[in-house]
């Protein structure tokens, strides 16, 4: 490897997936992230995985040794863990088709599941958004289903994303997410974690992150509600959306409505994720790094 740099922050970004795991690593590693994510398969369905060879885990645990970095998959956007989108759609409620699809979905998750909880990395997790249901009570209700229905791996942590509040999206608050963690059952609690996406927060609009005191009250009301513990990961997106719009428009860091205008709560945000050992991963282009590495204090 000829081109390792320092990064102050546990921080990467999603990256393309490079034929197997350890060509992925591999690259990232050589862009000096510590923090990476990639969809292990077909973006667009949540049943196709892309199948992992023994050797390529085994090789990537090589490197990983050498160069720890955590290591993230992002599940296909199309997943709906409370079954459709269309009311009277629940899974769980007695409509077989849906619940046959879902229990397809949640087969090829436990396969995810398995190879990302064999790599030897600092942090690892399998980001996934809940998915959508008119009734937010009944859709919340339906995803704690299929979370208690998941066969965990040792060691595997499922991470909930939470959504803009766009439409019919679950998840849309840190309350709305502690609805869910409340009706899983004791087992199943350990391994189903958060990831926060600044931009979803940002289109949300509970809080003006652009201000270092909002960055605050949503780590205290995170703590609060959840426990900083159950906070595995963060997506650092810019937003070409308005506070409160109800919008997920993800920008480059300092190209959007949140840091176009300065860097101090970004920086904040950065120090606070470090201190609570939060890893990082940015969502636009593999050159949004630089300005992580601009943004580095010179000792």
């Amino acid at each position: 490897m000829t081109e390792v740099y320092y990064m102050h922050w546990d921080a990467g970004s999603h990256s393309y997936f490079y034929e197997t795991i350890e060509q992925t690593l591999h690259r990232g590693i050589k862009l000096g992230m510590h923090t990476i994510q990639f969809f292990m398969g077909d973006s667009k369905q949540a049943w196709k995985r892309e199948k992992i060879k023994k050797e390529d885990i085994e090789k990537s645990n090589i490197l990983l040794r050498k160069f720890p970095m955590n290591v993230f998959t992002h599940y296909p956007f199309c997943a709906n863990l409370a079954g459709q989108a269309t009311k009277g759609c629940l899974v769980w409620n007695g409509n077989l088709d849906v619940d046959r699809k879902v229990h397809g979905m949640i087969r090829a998750l436990e396969y995810e599941l398995d190879i990302v909880s064999k790599l030897c990395c600092k942090r690892s997790g399998i980001v996934i958004h809940p998915g959508s249901y008119p009734d937010r009570k009944e859709g919340h209700q339906a995803v704690a289903k299929t979370l208690n229905k998941i066969i965990f791996p040792e060691n595997s942590i499922l991470l909930l994303e939470n959504c803009a509040g766009e439409g019919n999206k679950l998840c849309r608050s840190f309350e709305e997410i502690k609805s869910i963690m409340d009706l899983l059952e004791p087992e199943i609690k350990p391994h189903v974690k958060v990831c926060v996406d600044t931009a979803h927060i940002w289109g949300q609009g509970d809080y003006d992150i652009k201000k270092v005191t909002e960055v605050d009250r949503m780590f205290s009301d995170f703590e609060r509600l959840l426990g900083i513990d159950k906070f595995h990961l963060l997506h650092l997106n810019d937003s070409l959306a308005h506070l409160g719009s109800k919008k997920d428009l993800h920008a480059c860091l300092g190209e959007g409505s949140i840091w176009k205008s300065g860097f101090e709560s970004l920086i904040h945000l950065l120090n606070k994720c470090s201190k609570h050992n939060i890893p990082m991963v940015l969502e636009t282009e593999e050159s949004d790094m630089l300005t992580l590495f601009m943004l580095q204090p010179d000792d």
